[in-house]
Order: structure tokens, then sequence, then C-alpha cells
């Protein structure tokens, strides 16, 4: 499988984000090798195009990071481990002051080393993944009396921003609301007030604050069908490979293991060297579709460990061995989604995207 990745897209789409959201601030997110689209290849492409912050999880990333930019400030997203936050003292990480333990824990390190380590004090608002609770205001007033850590930003992350209903990401938003008004006085003045992932960047602009947080929208993506993207953020990745075999069969023919398809009519079967083993999802059984000589062909039965079948029947002519198949991108004037796929199996474009990054090559268009 051909995974090809739009470094000046990429760029593009951050330039826009930067435009539309001034002033708040701009956090890249590069999670997870940035979404397996590469983390070494598009954080300096992120740094060029503005960003005022990245976003990671691991050590790793964070290391990969400062080989390429020894100043850019680096956010960790998720709550360290003992020995990650030891480790990352040398990075100058913002962590998340996302409970007691790891609050303590951070001021020792700070006071040890006679810099207090940069947080970001985490608010459980609603998402119920670690914070301190939207009713301990208390808590966030003692993190600002520990003298090894600085408190430069507050944050809360919307469960439910994509979803069709605003109702519970409104709910959440109030709730944090609350606590700052509540804790305002024991705040920096500097300190950034942050909520907004991607999904509530567009859909409820309105409450912004001093950063958003912004993944999806990076990589031209969305974590659900319920709303849209702006039309100028489009995506930079695209999953292609050929036909390897093309076969008429006759009515009544199993497909696949399992048996998940049986044809109803004569048909003719084309195969592409991909599956599961490539990252293309196994959840895609007799769902998914890709483009083949300008039209829409469904996946027959299971996709294999490294061999995918599609019913290509109604294909006049029939496609031939080595002809082009797009699994999700743009050609032929139709368009195949990662939301699209992902929402058939009911998950998110990450799941595509990390994994086809993940398992292939990648080739990077533009960034010179």
């Amino acid at each position: 499988m051909t995974v090809t990745v739009d470094l000046d897209q990429f760029a593009a789409n951050i330039r826009f984000i930067k435009q539309s959201v001034a002033p708040s601030k701009v956090c890249v997110v590069l999670k997870a090798d940035a979404y397996g689209h590469g983390i070494t290849a598009l954080a300096p492409v992120a740094i060029a195009a503005g960003a005022d912050r990245l976003g990671v999880c691991t050590n790793g990333e964070i290391a990969a990071i400062r080989t390429i930019d020894a100043q850019i400030p680096i956010m960790r997203l998720r709550s360290g481990l003992p020995e990650e936050l030891e480790e990352a003292l040398q990075w100058n990480v913002e962590e998340l002051a996302a409970g007691e333990q790891a609050s303590v824990f951070l001021d020792r390190l700070g006071v040890r080393r006679g810099l207090p380590v940069p947080v970001h004090v985490k608010i459980d608002s609603g998402m119920g993944r670690g914070g301190f609770l939207y009713h301990d205001a208390e808590g966030v007033r003692e993190i600002r009396e520990l003298p090894g850590v600085k408190i430069v930003g507050v944050m809360t992350h919307l469960a439910n921003a994509d979803a069709p209903d605003l109702n519970h990401a409104r709910e959440q938003l109030r709730r944090f609301d609350t606590l700052i008004e509540q804790s305002r006085d024991a705040l920096p003045p500097d300190a950034l007030i942050h909520t907004h992932n991607s999904a509530g960047t567009w859909r409820m602009p309105e409450r912004r604050g001093d950063m958003v947080r912004v993944g999806a929208a990076c990589y031209g993506v969305r974590t659900s069908q319920a709303f849209d993207n702006p039309p100028e953020l489009k995506p930079i990745m695209a999953l292609r490979t050929a036909i390897s075999g093309v076969a008429r069969v006759p009515a009544g023919h199993d497909v696949g293991y399992g048996t998940r398809f049986v044809t109803e009519r004569e048909s003719v079967l084309a195969t592409v060297p991909v599956g599961f083993g490539e990252g293309y999802p196994r959840a895609l059984f007799n769902k998914g579709e890709a483009i083949i000589s300008g039209k829409l062909c469904r996946v027959a039965g299971r996709v294999s460990l490294n061999v995918t079948t599609f019913d290509v029947t109604d294909l006049d002519p029939p496609p031939q061995w080595g002809d082009p198949v797009t699994l999700i991108g743009q050609a032929d004037g139709l368009t195949v989604t990662f939301e699209e796929m992902a929402d058939r199996y009911e998950s998110v474009h990450t799941d595509i995207n990390l994994m086809a990054g993940r398992y292939n090559p990648i080739q990077y268009i533009g960034g010179a």
C-alpha cells in the first residue's frame, strides 16, 4: 500500500487554523507519531507554519521534537509516569497536573532542580479521564502554593464536542467556568485557559479561550460526521494500491475467511495486496469501499492479513491487473474519506491513519 502525506497541505491547514482562531493560540497535537503521519517529518512543518505549542504524550515524541527545535513549547497531553517525568526534566516540558499525587511529585522535581516545572492544571468537567474534579477549586489553589511548579495553564477536555447534540459539551464548559471563577485569584494572570479540541474549535467558536488544542483539524479530518470542517481544511494522507488479480466467478461462490460473502450472481472479483497487516481495518469486511476505474466498489468478504477482495462486477470494461485503486483519498471525481470508513465500524479516523502510517513507508509530498 502506498501512503502519501502532503506536507504543504498540512502547513496550509495550520495557517488557516491560526488565522481563524486568532487571538487564541494554537497547540498542534502531534501525539501517537503525529496520528501516524510521522512526527519527525511533521514537527518542523508545524513549527514553520506558526504553531504556538506542540502537544504530545510520550518522551520519545518529546525527544524527537527537541532534536528539531530546542525552544518550541511542548505540552504533554496526558499524565506522566514518575520515570517519564524525571527523564523529561531535561527537555523543559509543560506537564499535566492532573491530581494531588502527580502535582506533589512534580513539585519535588522542581524544587530539586531549582527551577519550577511548568504545568497545566487539568480539570475533569465530565470526561472522566483524570484531573481535579470541577468542584475542587481548593485543589487548584493548593497547586499555586507549591514552590516547585509554575501554573502556565488550566484546561479541561470535551468528551462530546463532535456529537450531534452539544448539550454535554456546554455543561462541561459551564462547570469549568464556575471553577475558574472560584479559583481566579489563585491563578497567575498569564495562565492560559483552554478547553477546545478540533471539534469544539469549529462548533463553539465563541468559547475558544486563550488556546485551542487541534489534532484532527490539522490533518484535515474530523472525529465524526456530525459536523463539517471548514472547506479550507483538506486531508493530508491518502491510501492507494493496485489490483493484484481479477477473476470471474459463478453465482453462489464463497469469498474469504468465514465465507462472509457469497456471490448472488456471476461476478467479477478484484484482489488487492492490502489487508489489516498494512493497516486496512479488518472491521471493514463487506463494508469498505474503494475507487476503482472511476466507480465505488465494495469490499467482498473479510479483510485478510495481506489481501482484500472487491466486487467489481459492475465495472465495464472489467479492471485489469495493475490498475490503480484508491482506498482512501480522491480519484476520478470521487472521494473516500477516513471519517466515512471509520464510521462504518464505529471507530474514528485516527484508527486508520495510525495503522496505515505505522505499517507502511510514507511518501511525503512537498515541504521543500
